[in-house]
């Protein structure tokens, strides 16, 4: 008996190690190899007032992948592969994640950052230089390189987060594509875009009947739905979130004073609305209800509306709206571009957001001033009813009677205000990038 209970140890401690040593081996198979398309991150590098809320979005992808142990990324960039380069490295230095173009894609990529990295990117020295060393390619004849899809592991996973999947990627057999669709506005209004129709046009031809779909809500799902021939199954909505280092309650009033002085924001209360200046949010149709209530004298004439945004196509119109009412120039203070750090304090000190978009994929804006405690005012249609939830005054996005009536509300019940103020803070909370981030480790685990 004492003779076999070593053996039987043994071969305990045999079959212990074996399955530890499975285990480990399981869990280090589990890291999946994913490739994610940052070129607008890339983009919008030289110009941050041309950033959107998709470059807020796939920031927010590289940077909780890259943080992630479930996952070993690597970023590729089908255009702008210098600028993305330059992007990432400015994000997470010398050790993030690393560039999967081809090599003489890279190769130059590094030699035009050597070149430009001692400049400010948005100087004139920077955009020279740029101009010249495109030009220099030119001459040369150079193009950007095909992506090396055959250098990278069967089943690893790319992702593009808003351009069409390349077309060696879609071909490849080893390779699971997975593309976030954004909102399909540009082909079911075409007439409220100037550019971007045949981006989203092309996104959707490039899918292959393996690719699976995210959508950033489900009124973008339901759009893609019945605008293709995809099964349910491969289309997943996995909401978007707001920030909580760039958007939450500013309670220093120094703080908030500064930045409003800095904009030009002086008297008394104020509404906000941010948006670019284009037909599909619908800012004629605050303008013109707005100014409506200043010919009535239904609000304080010390009152103000303030628009942050860059100008887009037809702003005209929004001009003209403003032009139209006397002393209207006075009580609507345009911000222009605002940068990141400066929202914060510039939600917190606004009265009530406003956000009248016709049609939104999703809608984030509304997202971060509830995040900032701030009662909001948007449509009851397209995706907003989901993001804002009982969380907001929802109107119709034509309607200025109901719209002149939900800012009288405002301006004229504090009750009101605290009770959307506290319901936005709440509803907000649902939201986040750690969700957005664990959601997509969940669906690539599946592919």
């Amino acid at each position: 008996m004492s003779r076999e209970q070593p053996t039987v140890s043994i071969n305990c401690l045999l079959l212990t190690s074996y399955c530890w040593l499975l285990a480990v081996g399981c869990s280090l198979s589990a890291v999946l190899n994913l490739l994610l398309d940052a070129s607008p991150l890339g983009i919008g590098f030289y110009h941050p007032e041309a950033k959107t809320g998709v470059s807020r979005v796939v920031e927010e992808l590289v940077r909780g992948l890259w943080e992630s142990k479930e996952v070993n990324l690597s970023v590729v960039a089908p255009s702008h592969v210098s600028e993305t380069q330059r992007y990432i490295h400015t994000l997470f230095g010398a050790d993030g994640p690393p560039l999967a173009n081809g090599s003489s894609d890279r190769r130059w990529a590094s030699l035009e950052n050597a070149v430009l990295r001692p400049l400010e990117p948005t100087s004139q020295s920077s955009k020279m230089i740029r101009v010249g060393l495109e030009q220099i390619r030119q001459v040369l004849g150079m193009t950007a390189e095909p992506m090396p899809v055959n250098n990278w592991p069967t089943g690893t996973i790319y992702h593009s987060p808003f351009f069409p999947i390349p077309t060696e990627v879609g071909k490849s057999r080893h390779l699971r594509p997975v593309i976030t669709i954004h909102d399909l506005i540009p082909l079911q209004r075409p007439d409220w875009f100037r550019e971007g129709v045949q981006t989203v046009r092309q996104a959707i031809d490039s899918l292959t009947p393996d690719t699976h779909v995210v959508c950033v809500s489900e009124a973008t799902r339901t759009d893609f739905l019945n605008h293709t021939n995809f099964i349910p199954e491969q289309v997943t909505t996995i909401p978007l979130a707001a920030s909580r280092e760039l958007f939450y309650p500013v309670t220093d009033p120094d703080r908030i004073a500064e930045v409003q002085r800095r904009f030009g924001i002086m008297g008394g209360g104020y509404i906000l609305s941010l948006a670019t200046f284009e037909p599909r949010k619908n800012i004629d149709h605050l303008v013109r209800s707005f100014a409506r209530l200043v010919q009535e004298r239904t609000i304080p004439d010390d009152f103000n509306l303030v628009l942050v945004g860059t100008k887009g196509w037809k702003i005209e119109q929004i001009m003209a709206e403003i032009s139209r009412v006397d002393h209207l120039q006075s009580r609507i203070i345009l911000t222009g571009f605002v940068p990141d750090e400066d929202l914060a304090p510039l939600y917190s000190g606004a009265l009530a957001f406003v956000y009248p978009s016709l049609y939104e994929g999703f809608g984030l804006p509304p997202l971060e001033a509830m995040q900032c405690g701030l009662p909001v005012i948007t449509s009851n249609q397209s995706s907003l009813p989901e993001v804002v939830g009982d969380a907001a005054l929802l109107v119709p996005p034509t309607d200025s009677d109901a719209l002149c009536q939900a800012l009288l509300t405002l301006i004229n019940s504090s009750s009101v205000r605290t009770e959307l103020a506290q319901r936005a803070l709440d509803r907000a909370s649902l939201f986040s990038w750690e969700r957005f981030i664990r959601e997509h480790i969940l669906l690539y685990n599946t592919l």
